[in-house]
């Protein structure tokens, strides 16, 4: 296998997508969808039975996974984007033996033996080197190797879908 290396800076709107990605898969989804709808129906079946105070907590809580949370996730990658270890940018190597991560002045090199999971979602390749550290590969650096990125991936790491 070639070498494949990316030299990376993410931004605010990288790190949202992964927030919203990852704050709204799976039985999270469905519930959220289901909070929504339902708080929208019994809103507005029992508008005129409602004071001014329990509607407007009725929108709030009708909007909370449709506007409010999408606005708080936007509002921390915002900030998680102007710290110095985003600002700096990273390189992410692919190689025969794992990934290479260099970031700061510092290296960390992942075995491909140790045993990646990886999401490939529209615009956004997901590289889990553990069960609390990911990394993210945007669209945008991959270009025209995003089919032998995830190729390299697919024979190498366990690839995870929904």
């Amino acid at each position: 296998m070639d070498r494949l290396k990316f030299d990376m800076h993410l931004n605010a709107k990288d790190i949202w997508f992964f927030s919203m990605y990852h704050s709204n898969r799976g039985f999270m989804l469905i519930f959220n969808l289901f909070f929504t709808i339902s708080m929208y129906a019994y809103t507005i079946y029992s508008w005129s039975d409602l004071g001014f105070a329990k509607k407007i907590m009725m929108l709030i809580l009708a909007n909370m996974f449709l506007i409010i949370q999408p606005c708080l996730l936007y509002l921390k990658s915002l900030r998680q984007a102007k710290s110095d270890s985003i600002k700096n940018g990273l390189s992410m190597e692919l190689n025969d033996k794992g990934i290479v991560i260099c970031a700061n002045g510092e290296s960390a090199e992942f075995l491909w033996e140790n045993g990646f999971r990886t999401r490939i979602l529209p615009g956004l390749i997901v590289v889990y080197v553990d069960a609390i550290r990911a990394y993210l590969l945007p669209d945008r650096y991959t270009r025209n190797l995003k089919e032998e990125v995830i190729k390299v991936l697919k024979g190498k790491t366990r690839i995870i879908s929904f």
